[in-house]
């Protein structure tokens, strides 16, 4: 799972494209009321209907990316990366599909092999089998690790939020050879009107 979203990662940004892991931002509650961060953030997605924002994405071997995103849960999501890459992430249900408009090419990847079908799930459930789920608090910052040590897919979401007000700032990857992406959101808007259009990739075959 952690793997296969860093290779397609890796793999974009040879061909001058990177594709994105997501987070977003969305005030909600004072960690100080609650005993489990973990439902809480299980909670804090499982009520987001609808987002839009800008993201900045970093990566450990110097890749910047910056651009707009758009969710409508559960499933769907759209990440426009700014110029000059002419790529557009879209997930639905069962695929994420990496469009390479300048190239017009389409590449779809099963969701369910990516970390992003945790959190796109209808029911967002961070603790499950085979995936040890911890939570700490820090400084002000709760940081709350879904670690899979074994498997051809093993590795590290890291999901960041601050604690007053109980926000999600930012979204780690490390995967099993170490390779690192971070993922931070700004100017976010919730709960809006989202097109469905936007999430319907390219068909290049027409």
């Amino acid at each position: 799972m952690f793997n296969r979203l860093n290779a397609i990662i890796k793999t974009s940004m040879k061909t001058g494209l990177i594709a994105i892991m997501i987070a977003w931002a969305m005030a909600g509650f004072s960690m100080a009321a609650y005993a489990d961060p973990i439902t809480d953030a299980e909670n804090w997605f499982n009520q987001l209907k609808t987002l839009k924002g800008r993201f900045i994405q970093v990566s450990d071997d110097g890749s910047y990316a910056e651009g707009d995103i758009y969710l409508k849960r559960p499933y769907w999501s759209r990440f426009d990366y700014d110029d000059p890459l002419e790529t557009v992430l879209i997930t639905t249900k069962i695929w994420l599909h990496v469009d390479e408009q300048d190239r017009e090419k389409l590449t779809s990847y099963p969701i369910s092999e990516t970390p992003l079908g945790i959190l796109f799930n209808e029911n967002v459930k961070l603790s499950l089998d085979g995936i040890t789920t911890t939570a700490t608090t820090k400084d002000g910052i709760v940081r709350i690790e879904l670690d899979k040590p074994t498997g051809d897919d093993a590795g590290l979401l890291v999901l960041e939020f601050t604690d007053k007000p109980f926000e999600l700032r930012r979204w780690m990857i490390i995967d099993s050879a170490g390779a690192q992406t971070i993922v931070t959101f700004q100017n976010v808007e919730k709960n809006i009107d989202v097109s469905q259009r936007l999430f319907v990739p390219n068909n290049y075959s027409q």
